[in-house]
């Protein structure tokens, strides 16, 4: 084996690739898949731009070699890169079994419990990395922000303070203290968000920089300042969108393939293998719509517990996604639909054991068709609220994750008709399976809406739904701040003071441009 894998190594560094995985192939299936080889062959694949289908070869290696120091590494940095966050925190724990707890390995295991959702886990591992760095300004913000997220908004507010005091320049820690500051008078974003705003005009400022400052000086100026608020806007929203690829024409496909895998012959077969399960609420439509509200009212409810922005259901529809698509005849549409939700289901029944469990993945509205075909019990609340408002919110938004269309005012406009096109198809299609939830309606008569949601639901009215805002459950999207307090109309019209900068994404929006 040994002189095969030379010979393999030899063809990757001689840059005779095809040859040099012939080989590595060749030596997996020759010894049962060797963790040493595994291990090369994930770094084969590394080299060669395909990380992600590294990850299997990973996990054998080391599960093979538990102790091997430098592949572990190897095997947190290429996780990280790829933001598998339950494997960095795995692996992680494992380097540190091995070396010791040292700060940087517990900063990032932090930041990486945080990322996962693991806000109590996130605590106990800073509270080990305190011990070693005390005065540790990035720690003080993940704690301030693990706190805030599981209800206690004022301790997490003074972490984020603490933060920027030892490190004026951090620039996550500013963030937080905008989001979570509701506004109030801050004396140290008053001396520090100008200072930063002068060093936007200085040589020496990387594109990363300039981003997030730019962003963040937008939330800062929008009611002090709206034209220096939307400059910075403009110009973080120009840097994010030179950072990666678009195209509206794959996002108009994508949607063509969905409304024609889940047609009405999908339907029609659909029906005599249809689940019975009646747990899911799917809280879903564009970002910034209202979800985190609705969610935040549902799961206020003694019957039902919040799941967040899991992407479980994509996952698992991905999974079969050879399956689901036209020409594959249809009852093997049908049997893959129903094996990627009994996954989903699996999946979440581990965690869950309320009765009904609200899941507010936004972008679950692509797969509506799946939803409501074959889980048909299941109810789908598809959050509203006026278009140039969702998408003012949507462009202010410094998002992570996948929202390629939000940076460009066109690219916007058109992803967001293109998604009317599509929620029109699936009411047409499934007419009393969708129920509409309007966030100018629910802040004009809160108690009215909330009312009728329930009902929706199944549930009934309880006092702790309409006083939402004290349930003090974990939230992790960006309306954190917005979803503890009583509902407040200073959204509705939030991009009034805009109208004239934002006429390029008006336009396209009243034009219907890039619907179908």
């Amino acid at each position: 084996m040994q002189q095969q894998l030379q010979e393999a190594l030899a063809a990757q560094q001689s840059g005779n690739l095809e040859q040099a995985e012939h080989l590595f192939k060749q030596l997996l299936n020759a010894s049962n898949g060797h963790p040493v080889v595994q291990a090369h062959y994930a770094s084969f694949l590394c080299q060669t731009r395909r990380a992600r289908q590294a990850i299997p070869h990973l996990k054998a290696a080391v599960e093979g070699l538990p102790k091997e120091v430098s592949l572990v590494q190897q095997a947190v940095h290429i996780a990280s890169q790829l933001g598998e966050h339950d494997l960095v925190e795995l692996w992680l724990e494992q380097l540190i079994g091995l070396v010791g707890e040292q700060a940087p390995l517990l900063e990032q295991l932090a930041g990486t419990q945080v990322a996962c959702q693991k806000e109590e886990r996130a605590l106990a591992t800073l509270k080990k990395l305190f011990r070693l760095t005390p005065q540790n300004p990035n720690a003080q913000n993940l704690k301030g922000l693990a706190l805030c997220r599981l209800g206690d908004d004022e301790k997490g507010y003074k972490c984020f303070q603490k933060a920027v005091e030892l490190n004026p320049g951090n620039l996550a820690a500013l963030r937080n203290l905008i989001i979570y500051g509701k506004r109030k008078k801050e004396p140290l974003l008053d001396e520090i968000l100008p200072q930063l705003q002068r060093r936007l005009n200085q040589p020496g400022l990387d594109g990363a920089a300039r981003m997030n400052i730019g962003y963040m000086l937008a939330m800062y100026y929008e009611k002090r300042d709206p034209a220096a608020s939307f400059s910075a806007l403009e110009m973080a929203n120009r840097l994010n969108r030179q950072q990666y690829q678009y195209s509206h024409e794959e996002t108009l496909k994508q949607f063509k393939l969905l409304v024609d895998a889940f047609d009405d012959e999908f339907i029609a077969a659909a029906k005599p293998y249809v689940m019975e399960e009646s747990g899911p609420v799917f809280v879903l439509g564009m970002p910034r719509s209202g979800t985190t509200l609705i969610e935040q009212i549902l799961s206020s409810h003694s019957e039902v517990e919040a799941e967040g922005e899991i992407e479980d259901l994509r996952k698992c529809f991905e999974k079969e996604g050879q399956h689901l698509f036209k020409p594959v005849a249809v009852d093997e549409r049908v049997s893959a639909g129903k094996r990627a939700l009994q996954s989903y289901l699996d999946l979440v029944r581990k965690r869950q054991t309320a009765t009904y469990f609200t899941d507010k993945m936004p972008y679950n509205f692509m797969l509506i068709g799946l939803i409501a075909a074959l889980m048909p019990n299941a109810k789908i609340v598809h959050c509203t609220r006026e278009p140039l408002e969702t998408c003012y919110s949507i462009y202010k938004q410094n998002f992570s994750g996948s929202h390629a269309y939000s940076n460009d005012q066109k690219e916007l406009g058109q992803y967001f008709n293109a998604y009317g096109s599509l929620m029109r198809m699936w009411a047409e299609r499934f007419p009393d399976q969708i129920y509409e939830a309007n966030y100018e309606a629910l802040i004009k008569d809160s108690e009215s809406e909330i009312s009728k949601l329930l009902e929706f639901c199944g549930l009934e009215l309880q006092p702790a739904c309409i006083a939402f805002h004290r349930n003090k459950r974990a939230v992790r999207t960006a309306s954190v701040a917005q979803v503890r307090q009583p509902l407040y109309r200073d959204a509705v019209k939030a991009s009034t003071p805009f109208r004239a900068q934002l006429a390029t994404l008006q336009a396209v929006l009243d034009s219907d441009e890039g619907g179908f």
